[in-house]
């Protein structure tokens, strides 16, 4: 696993690429505000068309997709909605990331950016906040899998250097329980093709004949 510090700022995101790009969205926030917000400018409005459509209103566990275009280096925007941000709290943030890892990991997609859900030391403090999206993402995704992620955190320069030896050691964790899972794996597969080889019927040797 490998995870990456940026900004939430446009030029931030002028600068990575991947597969995709995880917004979110409280249902009560009109205009769209923060990163989503800078994005939907980017996109030239069209979140904000599918709010006045509604199409979208940001209700909890809601997940609209929709494809990038050359104003953004991620191949698909993924706007995740969290209900009201009065309802929003350390329980909403960790299923809210739960639901958002569950629908990339239905997309396989192991590579993508994404901001800490809420405003992370107002709505949910920052240690639950680190300790509720590390649960979530190591339960989401498949150990054989884990190893391979490539994360991008777009938080602000203060939240960073809260982030940064956590994540390295989050980093060295998930490696290592991918490790071990590919270990069992093999040793199982050995010990599976020895009882196959063991189970297959001997060919009859004749004794040997003296003269």
């Amino acid at each position: 696993m490998k995870v990456r510090l940026a900004q939430p700022r446009l030029e931030s995101l002028d600068e990575l690429h991947g597969r995709c790009l995880v917004l979110t969205c409280f249902a009560d926030d009109r205009p769209l505000r923060g990163l989503t917000g800078l994005v939907d400018w980017r996109l030239n409005g069209r979140l904000s068309r599918l709010v006045l459509r509604e199409f979208v209103d940001g209700h909890y566990r809601e997940a609209t997709l929709t494809p990038s275009t050359s104003r953004l280096t991620f191949d698909r925007v993924l706007l995740i909605g969290m209900g009201k941000r009065s309802e929003f709290n350390a329980d909403r943030f960790e299923e809210t990331c739960r639901f958002c890892f569950d629908t990339l990991v239905r997309m396989e997609v192991l590579d993508f950016a994404m901001s800490l859900p809420g405003r992370v030391g107002l709505d949910v403090g920052l240690r639950q906040a680190l300790a509720g999206w590390r649960r979530a993402l190591s339960e989401s995704f498949a150990p054989e899998h884990l190893a391979e992620l490539q994360v991008t955190i777009l938080e602000t320069p203060e939240v960073q250097r809260e982030l940064v030896e956590p994540m390295r050691l989050l980093e060295r964790e998930l490696t290592e329980i991918a490790d071990r899972h590919a270990a069992e794996q093999a040793r199982r597969r050995a010990e599976a093709e020895a009882q196959a080889l063991a189970d297959q019927p001997q060919e009859y040797q004749p004794p040997p004949v003296r003269y």
